[in-house]
């Protein structure tokens, strides 16, 4: 039995559709709800994903709230818009958040304002989980489909309800002072607004987080591809689902090479995912739309269980030999020479990017050079260690067999709870201190010391991308490489250090009364290194001299449309474009190029397709050698 329609008979009503950035997760989606609608199920579908991309897989615009579908009667769909979100929760619950704060701190009321609104901006994951928690209780739909952002950052959305309960806690510590006050002073306490608030939120997220885990409402499509570097990151994404209770419902093996063999070719990743596996065939370009949809569904087909060839494992054993270019074109890769200090290497999911910062950073470490180059993800799902076949870590550490280079996955979420932690030490600290002067504040202790919890998201991969600007700075490394999550994060990213400056400094104000009731100790030191940290990042960023992008691109409809956002975006936000790579171009194809900001002087370069993608240091090299000026 094949195509999307068969698919969905073995689903329940709510679908996740998740895999690494690239897999084709937006275009299933799209294939999936257009499929149900088209059984004439009220359907809608949202994405979750900054990078915006399933407008253009409808061929329809959306907006932040459900629209109808044109050509699909029981078809609705919306793009999660984070800003819009944000707004309308503060519109809402604004003033009932200010009078919790106010109740609970010492900071004057208007300084209360200020930390709320500096706590939300950016906050993608958060907004996302706000709207679910909305639809988890609409019965206007009998099937909701959700395209997700890639890995990590879904996985950060689906770990939310578990630290929202952390924020509600430390809410209601605020509110409990207040309740205490109250019965202290008047023998007895009526719930008011905020109690109803707090109650509110908690049931709400209590209902996402059953619907989740519950296997007959909600389970995932995780969807994959027939390469060795994206299986070894969907085996690692079916064992978080597994450990979040998500049941994964299905696996779709997309543009296999070999439409007449099982696609599934891990057995380790049919191992921890318990869903059919189900495989689309290779055959060019998805055509955009609602017709480009069913096409892409109705080359949906399952597979046996028991056909499984481990085609990947003989692919990666293999090595990856480019086409050859012709000698009459330039070498490329000679034009992005010297890299700037730091080069980000940014793209939608799937494009290449973690194979293309190998690539530099292996040619920027020339054998005889001095100079010492470090490579780093701060994708919260990295691949460095899949692309180079090598094991990575989080310590900087010499890649073996190229004499100074060295390569970090940085795990941003530990580098930032290291931070959290010593600043609640410091925190106990004070409060020990002001209890040796009689005062009793232990109220407010549980309080400042889990402030960290309005931490906008994204301030732990800030945070780790201000320790590589001090390699930077301290000139630690030569050239120092990112590889950073795709297009949305990064954007965010790119955007964070103004915002995450306003929320230490709000921080800081409210630590800093504190000082009057007692010494303030070393409470601030933590706060005022950060700030610090994060100024050094955002004037690193904006120097040309000293920073600079290069994205990685395919030829395809999709990529095309979310690279012209990317290039556009970070022309706004005046970071130096250095170069456009057309990545998996077959030989004798004529690339195409894209308009770049007027301030951008790129070069845009070939990278061409092998088979299969490179793995390892001496197929990264070999494919690199094969670039070409577009």
């Amino acid at each position: 039995m094949s195509g999307a329609a068969a698919l969905l008979d073995q689903l329940p009503p709510w679908v996740l559709v998740v895999g690494k950035g690239g897999v084709g997760k937006t275009t299933c989606a799209a294939a999936l709800a257009v499929a149900s609608a088209d059984r004439d199920t009220s359907t809608l579908v949202l994405s979750t994903d900054p990078a915006r991309a399933l407008s253009d897989a409808l061929g329809a615009p959306l907006g932040p709230d459900p629209l109808p579908i044109d050509g699909s009667a029981h078809l609705s769909a919306f793009q999660l818009d984070a800003p819009v979100e944000r707004d309308r929760f503060l519109e809402r619950s604004r003033d009932v958040l200010v009078t919790i704060v106010d109740r609970g701190t010492y900071l004057a009321r208007s300084d209360v304002a200020a930390l709320v609104d500096g706590a939300l901006p950016g906050v993608d994951e958060t907004m996302a989980l706000f709207r679910l928690t909305e639809l988890a209780t609409d019965d206007r739909w009998q099937r909701v489909i959700i395209d997700t952002a890639p890995t990590g950052h879904t996985l950060r959305l689906l770990d939310l309800p578990r630290s929202f309960t952390l924020l509600l806690s430390l809410l209601d510590a605020m509110q409990d002072k207040h309740r205490f006050m109250v019965r202290t002073l008047m023998h007895r306490y009526r719930t008011d607004d905020a109690d109803a608030f707090l109650a509110s939120m908690r049931a709400r997220v209590a209902s996402l987080t059953e619907l989740l885990g519950d296997r007959a409402r909600c389970a995932a499509v995780l969807v994959t591809r027939d390469e060795p570097v994206v299986l070894a990151e969907s085996v690692r994404y079916a064992r978080a689902l597994a450990e979040r209770g998500i049941a994964v419902g299905a696996v779709i093996v997309n543009a296999s090479a070999d439409e007449h063999r099982s696609s599934d070719s891990s057995s380790e990743l049919r191992s921890v995912a318990s869903g059919a596996a189900w495989r689309t065939a290779k055959r060019g370009a998805v055509t955009l739309g609602l017709d480009g949809a069913r096409e892409w569904g109705a080359r949906l087909a399952d597979e046996p269980r028991g056909r499984d060839v481990a085609s990947a494992s003989r692919a990666s054993a293999r090595e990856a030999s480019p086409r050859e270019p012709g000698a009459a074109r330039a070498r490329g890769i000679a034009r992005l020479s010297p890299l700037s200090a730091l080069t980000i290497v940014g793209g939608k999911g799937g494009v290449g990017k973690t194979t293309v910062a190998c690539a530099l950073a292996l040619t920027a470490a020339q054998p005889g050079s001095d100079s010492r180059v470090l490579l780093v993800s701060t994708d919260p799902a990295p691949s460095l260690a899949d692309a180079l076949a090598l094991p990575i870590g989080d310590d900087e550490v010499e890649v073996a067999g190229v004499p100074g280079l060295f390569a970090r996955q940085a795990d941003a979420g530990a580098a930032f709870a290291r931070l959290r932690a010593g600043y609640a030490e410091r925190i106990d600290a004070l409060f020990d201190a002001l209890s040796a002067h009689a005062i009793d504040a232990s109220a407010d202790r549980r309080i400042v010391r889990d402030l960290f919890a309005l931490a906008p998201p994204g301030i732990d991969e800030l945070h780790a991308l201000a320790a590589i600007a001090d390699a930077v700075g301290k000139q630690r490394f030569a050239r120092v490489i990112v590889d950073p999550a795709p297009t949305g994060h990064l954007l965010r990213l790119l955007e964070m250090p103004a915002i995450a400056l306003d929320w230490t400094h709000q921080l800081m104000r409210l630590v800093l009364r504190y000082r009057e009731l007692g010494a303030l100790g070393d409470a601030g030191a933590d706060l005022l290194a950060l700030a610090k940290r994060i100024r050094a990042v955002s004037a690193l960023l904006s120097d040309p001299a000293r920073t600079s992008l290069i994205v990685v691109a395919l030829d395809e409809p999709l990529v095309h449309r979310e690279t012209r956002r990317l290039t556009d975006a970070v022309g706004v936000l005046g970071v130096e474009i250095r170069a456009v790579i057309w990545n998996r171009i077959a030989a004798g194809e004529s690339p195409p190029r894209i308009p770049l900001p007027a301030t951008a002087t790129a070069a845009q370069l070939v990278a061409f397709e092998t088979e299969p993608s490179p793995r390892g240091i001496s197929a990264i090299r070999r494919w690199a050698e094969s670039w070409c000026v577009a």
